[in-house]
């Protein structure tokens, strides 16, 4: 087996993750991808979307990530993004009531309605509920 390589996922506010992986998905804003260790270099324009990340020893974790970018190089990834969510800190009551505010302007929209806004806000709402198992 190869030896995992180090991933970290990072935000303005901190270091999200940091460890070792021997593989990860996630979603690019072109389609899904898998990187397992000794991955060619690779620049990478992530989507909102989760990414599951494989540990030695077989356990998985996933998080919600809101955009950013991954960089591979020499067994060792950054994921650098704006917002990164662990599925235990996030206030599910808060993501579903945003998930039915989205839903009611997408549903009725009217002139002073940013609908683009409201789209995005339902896809991070979709997302948060997503990665804890609520839907």
């Amino acid at each position: 087996m190869a030896e995992p390589m180090t991933l970290q996922i990072i935000t303005p506010d901190s270091v999200v993750y940091d460890g070792q992986s021997t593989f990860f998905v996630g979603r690019a804003i072109d389609g899904s991808f898998g990187i397992l260790p000794n991955h060619a270099p690779m620049i990478i324009a992530l989507d909102v979307a989760p990414l599951r990340i494989d540990e030695p020893g077989g356990t998985s974790k996933e998080y919600a990530v809101f955009g950013g970018f991954c960089e591979i190089e020499h067994n060792k990834v950054n994921i650098v993004t704006p917002d990164c969510q662990d599925p235990d800190v996030i206030d599910i009551e808060r993501a579903r009531r945003a998930k039915e505010r989205a839903e009611g302007r997408l549903s009725h929209p009217t002139p002073d309605i940013d609908v683009e806004r409201a789209q995005a806000a339902l896809k991070r709402a979709l997302l948060r509920l997503h990665v804890t198992k609520q839907i």
